[in-house]
């Protein structure tokens, strides 16, 4: 049986400036295949996900965070 790895990341998104906007990162992160959790806080303007390695990865994860329009460092 394979053991799955589950990562925790927290990133830095810019551009994000209501509750629509925090709203839409974090459903497009959550359908990033193998995402398990997404979490946004605008205050601080930062995401944390936590994702199966095996299934997905932090380039993935920002490149849904840039479709919909905003730029994680």
């Amino acid at each position: 049986m394979e053991v799955e790895t589950i990562t925790q990341e927290t990133i830095k998104v810019e551009g994000m400036s209501c509750g629509h906007c925090e709203m839409r990162v974090k459903k497009a992160v959550e359908a990033v295949e193998g995402v398990r959790k997404a979490e946004v806080n605008l205050q601080n303007k930062q995401l944390t996900v936590e994702f199966e390695e095996g299934k997905t990865n932090l380039k993935k994860v920002k490149a849904a965070v840039r479709e919909v329009g905003y730029e994680p460092i």
